[in-house]
């Protein structure tokens, strides 16, 4: 995959995150059916369109809980594409990102420990001003 083609996709993700009105909910239990759950075991995540939900196992490392939204939300653009298609090119969008596109994805997967945590080692190494 091309640095551009990377670029044209991730404008697609960044505006389905931004104003298609999905939430991303981190868990570690999946939604099956209305009121029922079920705990997360080889799934990482799961898109509920009705519910306009994406729901990510909070249990796997950040890395992976991104490359599950990009998976997912591939998914909602691309609904004619194979599974592994989507799973395919959610890995080689990752690979292609750069430092900001990974940080703006990260916000939406991260919890507020994790982000807090991420802020405040920022901190400990950022020169005075």
């Amino acid at each position: 995959m091309t640095k551009q083609a990377t670029r044209y996709i991730f404008e697609k993700i960044k505006d389905a995150l931004l104003h298609s009105g999905y939430e991303v909910v981190l868990s570690a239990k999946m939604v099956v059916a209305k009121g029922e759950y079920v705990r997360f075991r080889e799934a990482k995540g799961y898109i509920a369109p009705d519910e306009l939900r994406i729901y990510i196992n909070k249990n796997i490392g950040i890395n992976d809980r991104v490359i599950t939204l990009v998976h997912e939300l591939l998914h909602e653009l691309y609904p004619s594409w194979r599974e592994l298609r989507v799973e395919n090119q959610s890995k080689q969008i990752f690979k292609h990102l750069t430092v900001s596109q990974l940080g703006f994805l990260q916000f939406f997967v991260m919890t507020k420990s994790e982000i807090d945590a991420a802020l405040k080692r920022h901190q400990a190494h950022s020169p005075l001003c």
